[in-house]
């Protein structure tokens, strides 16, 4: 009968053995969420009023990465009410072959390097605006959402400012 007690321990030992492997084997590592960079410093081009042609403004910040690797603005989304029915675009002012300074759009995004930041600011990057169907006077809010690489969103306020107060 001993010997008996003793295989049937044994065997229901290697049985508890089995079902753990088998439950901690079927585990899936934890996948991390993705992490949404931070934005500070958002500020908006005031407009004070609607001229033809000139229906348009940038809006402008410092984005920051705590993650480990890099993440790209890839878009943004207009969220103040009344404001614009067109599409906002990622853009940068680079010189052209004439050596004069244009606007263009970014292609593929703007990339915040890994434990780094990028600032968007007044003749270098930022997020524009078109087709304005109100002016945004100085002191007022526009709201929007940032659309990243990762598939995260930030949304963020930014307060009118007049250009000629940026000190860049």
């Amino acid at each position: 009968m001993k010997n008996s007690t003793s295989a049937t321990k044994r065997g229901l030992s290697l049985v508890a053995v089995a079902i753990a492997a088998l439950a901690l084997g079927g585990c899936a590592p934890a996948t991390p969420e993705p992490v949404t960079p931070t934005a500070s410093d958002v500020w908006i081009k005031a407009v004070p009023e609607l001229m033809d042609g000139m229906a348009m403004t940038g809006v402008f910040m410092t984005l920051e990465n705590p993650s480990d690797e890099d993440i790209v603005l890839v878009g943004a989304t207009n969220t103040t009410e009344g404001l614009t029915e067109t599409p906002m675009e990622i853009h940068e002012v680079v010189k052209n072959d004439a050596g004069e300074m244009v606007m263009q759009m970014v292609e593929g995004g703007i990339v915040i390097p890994a434990k780094g930041s990028v600032t968007l600011k007044p003749g270098g990057y930022h997020v524009m605006y078109w087709d304005l169907l109100k002016p945004i006077p100085v002191g007022s809010h526009v709201t929007l959402t940032l659309e990243f690489s990762n598939d995260t969103t930030l949304d963020v306020d930014a307060v009118a400012r007049d250009i000629s107060t940026y000190a860049g």
